[in-house]
């Protein structure tokens, strides 16, 4: 069984891709012919340098293209301020929670294809999400207490997206039902996103379906919703269906340099 850690990359954590790469398949092209002036472009450098210089940011890679041609691109900085490696183009970069918009685009991919409706109930398609509670804070004299009431209706596929589910996460914020988040481990040990999602459905709601913006783990389930319609894995979905057919960003949902030689700090 793949590790989560490697499969949530995909919803959760990011993709991973060297910039260098996407360079290498861009043409590039005379700032002047690409509608930019060399003084504009130089204020760019200035003000990065200056980001790195006052301690703002370690470093940064910016590439600006126009009409599928390069008109800027450089490093500055550092990948990691304790070694001073330098910040090249082959640095790999974790997009983290940029892949969020990735995963739902797969998943209106499904709704195109009829496979999918924004309307459908979650346990559709994961049945443990059919009867959730919705954990309730009460106060009295004796103390701040956690009540369950039931969902007044199910969490849908246009929840999941939105994150409006009700679903939370564990470590930002506070209340009770956040801690729940937190002591069930949810992140302990070897499994896949059919497992995860088990394990959230036995926590209680923050809201009632529908009715909070919450950011949360709702993106993990849609991405299980995804493999359960598809009946592919969520990465192996997303590479056939959409970042390969792309062909400009060879993404990965593992680091292809374990040692780490590459990553940001």
């Amino acid at each position: 069984m793949r590790s989560f850690a490697r499969l949530r990359y995909i919803a959760f954590i990011g993709l991973l891709f060297p910039l260098s790469v996407a360079l290498a398949q861009t043409p590039a092209a005379n700032p002047k012919e690409a509608g930019f002036t060399s003084e504009g472009l130089a204020r760019i450098d200035a003000y990065f340098k200056n980001e790195v210089e006052t301690g703002k940011i370690a470093g940064a890679i910016l590439m600006i293209q126009r009409k599928g041609e390069t008109a800027y691109f450089n490093s500055f900085g550092v990948r990691d301020p304790a070694t001073k490696e330098p910040m090249t183009p082959n640095t790999i970069f974790r997009i983290y929670s940029m892949s969020k918009p990735i995963t739902t685009v797969a998943a209106m991919m499904l709704v195109e294809e009829g496979k999918l409706q924004l309307d459908d109930p979650v346990s559709k398609y994961i049945p443990s999400f059919a009867n959730l509670k919705v954990g309730v804070e009460t106060k009295s004299e004796a103390g701040t207490t956690l009540e369950f009431v039931a969902a007044k209706r199910q969490i849908t596929i246009q929840d999941l997206m939105r994150h409006t589910s009700g679903l939370t996460y564990g470590f930002f914020g506070e209340g009770m039902v956040k801690k729940t988040y937190v002591e069930a481990k949810l992140f302990d040990g070897d499994f896949d996103n059919a497992e995860f999602a088990e394990r959230i459905a036995k926590l209680p709601l923050a809201y009632q379906p529908g009715t909070t913006w919450d950011y949360s783990h709702s993106t993990d389930i849609l991405g299980r919703v995804v493999e359960v319609v598809s009946g592919k894995s969520l990465y192996q979905f997303e590479k056939e269906r959409l970042l390969d057919p792309l062909g400009r960003i060879p993404s990965q949902n593992h680091n292809p340099d374990p040692a780490g030689n590459r990553d940001p700090e």
